[in-house]
Parts: C-alpha cells; structure tokens; sequence
C-alpha cells in the first residue's frame, strides 16, 4: 500500500496544479480539499490505512452529485487545443482512479 499511496501523493500533486492553475474561485473548497488530502498523505503519524481511508473520503468529497470536479476541465474555443490541455487531467483523474477504486465502496 506505501508505494500506492506514494503514487497517490503525485498524482493528488499534480492535480491540485491542474485545478489552481486553470480553475477558477469556485474550485476553493476542491483546492481545500486537495491540500488536505496532501496533507494527510505527508503525514508520517497516520497508518498507510487511516492514510488511505482518508484519501478515498476526500476523493468522494471532490465529486459531489453535482458540481465539484466532475464538471471541471479546461476549455478553450478551439478542440484540439482544449483535447491537449485536458490530457493530462483525464489521466490524473484515471490513475487515481485506477487505485482507489478497490477500496471504494
């Protein structure tokens, strides 16, 4: 799990660069929420599970029914300019993804 959550700490890294970069104010409880998971995974006084549990409760809180980040990406009128920008977010979001999806329930 240490080499998971490792891969986590990056991946969380990245998109929390993603989201302050080209999100606007209406992303601030997400950026909270990012740097709070960071935070967490940081953390050498946690346990890898309280660390991973908390983790996928701070994911679930990043997609809400509606709203939060499942209606962000990066726009720009032309496609195949916003298809680039929004690469690297789509594989941000797949790899979390790809790790806490076994342990979401």
């Amino acid at each position: 799990m240490n080499e998971e959550l490792n891969t986590l700490e990056q991946l969380f890294s990245e998109l929390l660069s993603i989201v302050k970069k080209s999100g606007g104010s209406e992303y601030t409880p997400q950026i909270r929420t990012i740097e709070s998971i960071l935070s967490c995974l940081r953390d050498n006084e946690f346990s890898d599970t309280s660390k991973m549990e908390y983790v996928v409760s701070g994911h679930r809180e990043l997609y809400p029914p509606r709203g939060g980040l499942s209606e962000f990406f990066i726009w720009d009128n032309d496609f195949q300019t916003r298809k680039q920008l929004n690469e690297p977010l789509d594989t941000v979001r797949d790899n979390i993804w790809g790790i806490l999806k076994q342990y979401s329930m």
